[in-house]
């Protein structure tokens, strides 16, 4: 019987997100609520990785204590690290296949009813859904179930990383001040996906007509870790739909990148 791996961790220097930390995505993460609410560290670890192993991966991670003393979390307005090892977690697989910004096309078709020709998003009469402001039918699309437009994407489509990021970037934070226009929502999530994933060569196909050369080598994680009272801390108050905590791992170089995002401030 193959015993799971016996994972250790190492914190790494932080990375310069070159395209997440630029001023543009700055200026938006500014005005979208977003700015000093998300966090990205990375890890490396020690033992081969196999995708049947992210489970047991994630859970050696939130409960290694290299891993709690360096693990940044949010208090009031600042990160801390808190030395908080997870007692429970709670993980779901994220799909993670999209290859390029064509999954959102379909927003882009004025049929669709999300933006008019000019790129402007089209508005509807306010409405209240888990206390977000919804004025335009992207929002709509989002959140109201019982709008045409959120059939545009389904449920396999709205689980994508992809679509998580983009929702993150329209729901925004708890001070935010929603685009007119769809287009600065579709550039942020490309840059932030971008610098998040890797893209490898796939192997050379057996099977006839399979021409994509490309797919995707980071698995993500949706991840709820819990301490030893059963009070979730990563992220803090998932209930919030904007309260998400990931875990992407590069099984070819050993890394995890966590990415964290708490809507607005939160005091232990």
């Amino acid at each position: 019987m193959e015993l799971d791996p016996d994972y250790t961790f190492v914190p790494l220097a932080p990375r310069h997100y070159m395209e997440i930390e630029n001023k543009d995505t700055q200026h938006y993460f500014g005005k979208w609520g977003l700015q000093g609410n998300i966090s990205i560290q990375d890890f490396c670890f020690n033992e081969p990785f196999q995708p049947y192993n992210k489970y047991h991966l994630a859970e050696r991670f939130f409960k290694d204590q290299t891993v709690a003393n360096h693990l940044l979390l949010k208090e009031g307005d600042s990160w801390i690290a808190k030395g908080i090892k997870a007692s429970s977690i709670e993980v779901t697989a994220v799909p993670c296949f999209v290859l390029n910004m064509s999954f959102f096309d379909k927003l882009l078709d004025p049929a669709n009813k999300i933006v008019h020709n000019s790129g402007v998003t089209c508005k509807r009469f306010d409405t209240d859904i888990e206390g977000f402001t919804v004025s335009d039918n992207l929002r709509g699309m989002i959140l109201d179930e019982y709008c045409e437009e959120y059939q545009l994407f389904n449920s396999e489509e709205r689980a994508e990383f992809i679509f998580r990021i983009f929702e993150m970037l329209v729901l925004g934070g708890s001070l935010c001040q929603f685009e007119e226009e769809l287009q600065p929502y579709l550039d942020t999530t490309k840059k932030i996906y971008k610098e998040l994933v890797r893209v490898q060569k796939r192997r050379q196909q057996e099977q006839q007509g399979a021409n994509r050369d490309l797919s995707i080598g980071t698995t993500v994680l949706q991840v709820v870790a819990k301490n030893e009272r059963g009070e979730a801390f990563y992220p803090a108050n998932p209930e919030h739909r904007q309260n998400i905590g990931f875990l992407l791992i590069d099984g070819s170089n050993r890394q995890i990148t966590t990415l964290l995002h708490q809507f607005g401030s939160f005091h232990w």
